[in-house]
């Protein structure tokens, strides 16, 4: 698939535009349909916002993930208390907290990420890098919180097919599952080449968008049929040969599925060798 009908932009689309000074390396979590945003901030605490930049309400502890769960009332936070330990929390839409639970971080000084899943259920994902990853399945029920189990290392979840089957993938092994929900037992698996660094998003119906993330790369995968169906490429951006490892590369270093349109983003380095970010918005929706 080669979009030739798009627009570039020097403002990001993924966010609203009183948060524009948001860089990558930020810690936020955005809810589009409630048009609500949380700022994490190690040393400052965790913020939340409407769009319009009107605070909601603030915390002061050191906040390193956030899941604004709007739809169910709630607020997910990982607050941080040294390298090895962390304290799940999680908060009404007001601010009061209803329940929290300790963790510990076995990769170390891991990144966190969490992400919804039905039945009023969380995954948390700590990110090591070359250490791997390690998720486990968080529940929320009757005010308590607890691990309702833990994933096999190295899984990160992706997205929910409907309520009762989930993807996941393996990015050191190259590997996508489709599990069933909220069992999470295996019933497809898929073996991307040995070569790639598969991660996986949304994308509609049974198909989710995966990136190579080894040369940036980007495709639309059909999980029913366990198959790639097309790669997506912005026109003057095609895949080159890499000079260094002789395989095509591409510019387009993030690619996103939001409100029907496809959004890559890439990156130039100015003459104070600053990173300038750029993205591409197709026109048509998919």
């Amino acid at each position: 698939m080669v979009i030739t009908d798009y627009i570039k932009s020097s403002t990001n689309p993924l966010l609203p535009e009183a948060f524009q000074f948001l860089k990558r390396k930020d810690i936020f979590a955005i809810n589009y349909k409630h048009k609500q945003i949380g700022i994490c901030n190690k040393s400052e605490g965790f913020s939340l916002y409407t769009f319009e930049k009107e605070l909601l309400w603030e915390i002061n502890k050191p906040i390193v993930g956030a899941l604004l769960a709007i739809e169910r009332q709630q607020i997910w936070l990982a607050q941080r208390h040294d390298a090895e330990h962390i304290t799940i929390w999680v908060y009404d839409l007001q601010g009061k907290a209803l329940a929290s639970m300790p963790m510990d971080d076995e990769i170390y000084d891991a990144n966190i990420e969490l992400k919804a899943l039905p039945n009023n259920k969380v995954v948390i994902t700590f990110y090591g890098g070359q250490d791997g990853c390690m998720s486990y399945l968080l529940s929320f029920e009757n005010e308590k919180l607890k691990v309702a189990k833990q994933l096999p290392n190295d899984v990160d979840f992706c997205c929910m097919l409907n309520e009762k089957e989930a993807v996941f993938t393996n990015f050191y092994e190259a590997e996508l599952y489709v599990m069933s929900y909220p069992s999470l037992k295996t019933l497809k698996k898929h073996h991307f080449s040995e070569d790639w660094g598969a991660v996986a998003q949304p994308f509609k119906g049974d198909k989710i968008l995966i990136t190579d993330m080894y040369c940036n790369r980007h495709y639309i995968f059909d999980v029913s049929t366990l198959t790639v169906e097309d790669e997506i490429i912005f026109k003057g951006f095609e895949p080159y040969k890499d000079e260094v490892e002789e395989f095509l590369v591409s510019d387009i270093d993030e690619l996103h599925y939001h409100n029907g349109q496809l959004i890559a983003s890439y990156m130039e380095v100015d003459s104070e060798r600053n990173a300038i970010y750029h993205w591409l918005i197709s026109k048509l929706e998919y």
